[in-house]
């Protein structure tokens, strides 16, 4: 028996089936965004969906199964553009301005990326074996990027784990708190300018972290 990653169950390949199991994938980002996946049900997925239960489990073996593919078409989103920034070849303080802008640009027109995020930590349950699997990616792929740099005197020693979170923390923060700059500036993230200055104030962020401002 497969005890690895629970799987989706198969569907005919169709055009119909695509658009009802992407529907699907929409409303359940949107449900565990406001509501953690302790808190959602399969039925307010399917309702969200507009699809019948017995529907949704066509497309999705389990609550579980649905939950970890929306985990992960997010994080393969952030995983490109941070991965395309670094195959551009620039200098390490140019790439790290555009994945720092990037994630930030990303979240901030997704903002259920954002509350997905936080809602995973504040249901305070366990990280799963493949939560870990991403943070390992994530923590290899940093690695892989700021060990050389290190040893060539180009950046801070910095732990890679401590910046990876910082990074994390920092875009969603800033974002999550679109309602406190509206406070106390009168002016909201929705806002181009007001925008462009938080982006560019996380991004100077990390490159003060790295030593490459």
């Amino acid at each position: 028996m497969n005890k690895g990653r629970p799987r989706s169950r198969g569907r005919p390949v169709g055009a119909t089936g695509d658009r009802t199991r992407e529907r699907i994938l929409a409303a359940a980002l949107s449900i565990f965004a406001k509501q953690g996946q302790a808190g959602t049900s399969v039925r307010d997925i399917a309702r969200q969906a507009r699809i019948r239960v017995s529907t949704l489990y066509h497309h999705f073996a389990s609550k579980d199964a649905l939950y970890l593919e929306v985990q992960e078409r997010v994080q393969s989103q952030v995983r490109e553009l941070v991965v395309t920034a670094l195959g551009e070849g620039c200098d390490l303080r140019e790439t790290t301005r555009t994945a720092v802008g990037a994630l930030f640009d990303l979240l901030l027109s997704n903002r259920a990326f954002m509350q997905l995020g936080y809602r995973r930590t504040l249901d305070g349950s366990p990280r799963s074996e493949p939560d870990r699997r991403i943070a390992d990616r994530w923590l290899g792929l940093l690695e892989g990027v700021l060990k050389p740099a290190e040893a060539r005197g180009e950046v801070k020693d910095v732990d890679p784990v401590l910046f990876m979170v910082t990074i994390d923390g920092l875009v969603h923060w800033h974002i999550a708190n679109d309602d406190l700059y509206q406070q106390l500036l009168g002016r909201g993230l929705d806002d181009p300018e007001q925008a462009a200055r938080v982006r560019e104030h996380v991004i100077r962020v990390a490159l003060r972290t790295l030593g490459l401002d």
